[in-house]
């Protein structure tokens, strides 16, 4: 279940947001990853953990990263048999001094489109798209 400050930083994190179906991964010491879905004014979330700890790093000022895939309407590709694939629309931020900051696209391909051993470039993933991130309004967050 999650507490109402988890919620409110979903509220704050996907406002304005295209999609309903979002995977969040938080990255500290190792990466955690959860789906979350928009269910009118609530959320249903599969590991309701991760969002609670991406709250506790946002209060105790502990550097971590967010990366956010939203999965929107249009179709990107169909696979052989007949099921299309959305397009994943790849956001991210870095929690720094008790903010979100956001990322803009060129850094959110470079981070996901280098091999991390060699620095070569690799493709980008079929069907995904590096958007710049927005600005995160943490005021209600942050009053709860």
């Amino acid at each position: 279940m999650l507490s109402s400050r988890a919620r409110a930083l979903l509220s704050a994190l996907l406002n304005d947001l295209p999609g309903r179906h979002h995977i969040l991964t938080l990255h500290t010491r190792h990466a955690m990853s959860t789906a979350v879905a928009r269910r009118g004014e609530g959320f249903d979330v599969e590991h309701p953990p991760v969002v609670e700890r991406l709250c506790d790093a946002l209060a105790d000022g502990a550097t971590a990263a967010v990366v956010l895939r939203s999965l929107t309407d249009q179709v990107s590709h169909t696979l052989p048999d007949g099921v299309g694939v959305p397009v994943k629309l790849v956001r991210g931020w870095s929690v720094v001094d008790r903010d979100m900051v956001p990322l803009d696209e060129a850094r959110m391909f470079d981070a996901h489109c280098t091999d991390a051993a060699s620095g070569e470039p690799v493709p980008p993933e079929r069907g995904v798209v590096y958007a710049d991130a927005p600005a995160v309004d943490l005021t209600v967050f942050r009053g709860v």
